[in-house]
């Protein structure tokens, strides 16, 4: 298969950085593993993504019924909680609160409302609508779950 374009672009951070590490620029490396940092989480917001929309899309939406999908959901939330929660505690915990592998669990929002949720995050967490994408199913984004567009304006404001 092929090579996802968030992985393609953290191995040629690693790349960068070892460059930069090889020649003395250690403040060049620094800001290269911030880099790192942030492009990783994309491949974390990608599969919370994936597994909100399969959960929510379910008539069923209780952990009782998904319990698949609880669990790999939660494995990508365990990786990105504790960036989200350094910029907003309120929605790192609902993202934690909704894939909790708890008896009785059930989502209760849509994916567009999910989603939304985790963007306006983005840029506290170095990340861009065009980094993460859509949820693509075969050949169209899930219902409800195209891809955003970055507002720089927003990324500019002082």
């Amino acid at each position: 298969g092929e090579i996802a374009i968030a992985n393609m672009k953290v191995l040629n951070l690693f790349q960068v950085g070892q460059s930069a590490i090889r020649t003395g620029d250690i403040v060049g490396a620094k800001g290269i593993v911030k880099l790192i940092q942030s492009a990783q989480l994309v491949s974390y917001v990608q599969g919370v993504g994936r597994y909100a929309y399969k959960i929510s899309a379910k008539p069923d939406s209780s952990l009782a019924a998904n319990n698949k999908e609880y669990a790999e959901g939660s494995a990508f939330a365990t990786g990105l909680l504790p960036q989200l929660y350094k910029c907003n505690r309120a929605t790192a915990k609902a993202v934690d609160k909704m894939f909790q592998i708890k008896v009785g669990n059930i989502w209760s929002d849509t994916i567009e409302d999910f989603l939304a949720l985790l963007r306006a995050e983005y840029q506290c967490l170095g990340i861009t609508c065009e980094d993460v994408g859509g949820l693509w199913e075969d050949s169209d984004y899930y219902p409800g779950a195209g891809p955003c567009v970055t507002n720089y304006g927003d990324y500019f404001t002082v």
